[in-house]
């Protein structure tokens, strides 16, 4: 389901590590020419399935990105439905990503036949300068 999707230099994980950064999504603040790309991100998984999702962020134009981690715990996209709900928004500083991840079956589920189980989360980072 995964292949490596992303240009060199979003990603600031080394190059030719064997884990992948799949599912992209761009935004641009126009505020400020900020861009900022979302993605799914196995650099933290030994076996490169587990996925987190990632937010990078470039204030020259692209030439560099920094990497922030939107979240921590790996999920597995084989029990869930990835990518359909994605969306990435950015104005004066603030960022809005939301994105599928799969859940375990609730407790007592066991019964139940299988089904991939996915959620949307939302994510907020917020770019603008504190005042003095």
């Amino acid at each position: 389901m995964f292949s490596t999707g992303l240009s060199d230099g979003v990603n600031d994980d080394p190059k030719h590590n064997g884990k992948d950064q799949v599912l992209s999504w761009l935004t641009v603040d126009p505020s400020d020419g900020t861009a900022y790309v979302m993605f799914y991100d196995r650099r933290d998984d030994p076996k490169n399935e587990l996925a987190t999702v990632t937010l990078a962020r470039s204030t020259n134009g692209g030439r560099t990105f920094t990497n922030y981690a939107w979240t921590v715990t790996g999920t597995d996209p084989r029990q869930g439905f990835y990518d359909d709900y994605n969306g990435l928004v950015a104005r004066n500083g603030r960022v809005f990503g939301a994105w599928t991840e799969s859940v375990p079956s609730p407790e007592g589920a066991a019964a139940l036949p299988p089904a991939p189980r996915t959620v949307i989360r939302i994510g907020m980072a917020d770019f603008r300068k504190s005042e003095p």
